[in-house]
């Protein structure tokens, strides 16, 4: 039977970013993705490098082609304030670089089976909220459910409200595994986690999820960093009626005071 997916084969990739806190299972996730190793999981304690990774991969069935970028988790052990900046800033770069190459389709966050904790609620609001401004659509995969009884999705029927209470939401969701386990005990679960996540890709690029106009969105990114920021004096000074992405970074994302305005200021600089 003949494929009824239009032909994408020539079209620019689509650009997605993967984010998430060290063993969340974003290199396994690219590795699901790609049918094959690609990516090659952190053993460390903490990553060699804070920059992102790309990989280039064509979609089955659609042949939509898709650049997923696997970003450094922001949870990891060793990782004090300044670290942490410095991986934040590194991803404010990527998503800067990305307006030049087709802007930003989409954000993968990639999350344990689990509760939700303070972690998993600061990445959010770090890529999503302050990072992204809440222009791009995001998606989130819980990964680790190859045990869940009966059927994966069941996680996601339990924990919905719990997700959804912690000021998580998104545009899809999947609920899956990215491991075949000792003798390819899990491989039939394997295969439909497969299934599941190249069928949300191929819907976010070719369908339902429309891409973002990322210049007009990284102009008002852009205006309220001006605004929240005092260009030219020493310390930076945040204006008083226009704090929302310092309260973010604060209430939200748990940085110390000292530690946002240093975000901001690192940010301001790229512009």
């Amino acid at each position: 039977m003949a494929s009824t997916h239009a032909d994408h084969s020539d079209a620019a990739p689509a650009n997605f970013i993967i984010f998430g806190e060290m063993g969340a299972g974003k290199s396994s996730l690219v590795n699901l993705i790609a049918g094959k190793q690609l990516a090659t999981a952190s053993s460390g304690a903490i990553s060699c490098t804070l920059d992102s990774t790309q990989h280039n991969i064509r979609l089955p069935d659609s042949q939509c082609e898709v650049n997923l970028y696997d970003t450094a988790g922001l949870n990891e052990p060793s990782m004090n304030n300044a670290t942490y900046i410095d991986a934040a800033a590194k991803a404010y770069e990527l998503i800067l670089s990305l307006q030049e190459n087709g802007g930003i389709h989409g954000l993968i966050f990639c999350i344990r089976g689990g509760r939700i904790s303070d972690t998993v609620q600061k990445n959010y609001s770090l890529f999503y909220e302050v990072l992204c401004q809440k222009q791009v659509p995001i998606s989130l995969v819980f990964t680790g459910l190859e045990n869940e009884p009966d059927d994966m999705d069941n996680w996601w029927t339990q924990n919905q409200v719990h997700v959804e209470k912690s000021g998580i939401a998104s545009v899809a969701h999947v609920c899956i595994t990215t491991i075949k386990g000792y003798n390819n005990v899990y491989e039939k679960r394997y295969l439909e986690s497969r299934k599941k996540v190249l069928k949300m890709l191929n819907e976010l690029v070719c369908g339902t999820a429309c891409p973002v106009d990322a210049h007009s969105w990284c102009a008002r990114v852009f205006q309220k960093l001006r605004q929240l920021l005092a260009p030219g004096k020493v310390p930076w000074v945040v204006g008083k009626s226009q704090a929302k992405l310092m309260q973010v970074l604060v209430k939200r994302c748990k940085l110390r005071k000292e530690d946002a305005k240093e975000l901001l200021r690192r940010m301001e600089e790229k512009v």
